[in-house]
């Protein structure tokens, strides 16, 4: 009997091993970072951070934040203002920029 779970155990514990180690980490890391924008010669920044989980934006002038409710694929909406959010990447997959209501696009710059 002990060594039917001696072999079950030894069969089963490089699977349990490497499936952690596989874990993804959040998936929302990816958006992380600084957004610019420039308009009539002034440049405005956003910050994309994770808080509670949850992807925010916090415009850096003002210091308002809002978070951002996942849809799908790379597009999102901004609670309360019900803004459409996409993200876009470039041919490597890496994040690159964000376009807010359709028309505002802000370049990743860190």
């Amino acid at each position: 009997m002990k060594y039917i779970l001696l072999l079950c155990m030894l069969m089963t514990g490089p699977r349990l091993i490497s499936t952690a180690q596989s874990q993804p980490k959040n998936s929302l890391e990816v958006y992380t970072g600084k957004y610019q924008m420039t308009i009539n010669g002034q440049t405005g920044y956003l910050q994309m951070a994770i808080k509670n989980n949850e992807l925010t934006s916090t415009a850096l002038w003002s210091g308002e934040k809002n978070t951002l409710k996942h849809l799908s694929g790379d597009n999102f909406i901004m609670n309360l203002k019900e803004w459409a959010v996409k993200f876009n990447r470039d041919g490597k997959g890496n994040v690159i920029s964000v376009l807010v209501m359709g028309h505002d696009l802000w370049t990743k710059v860190k």
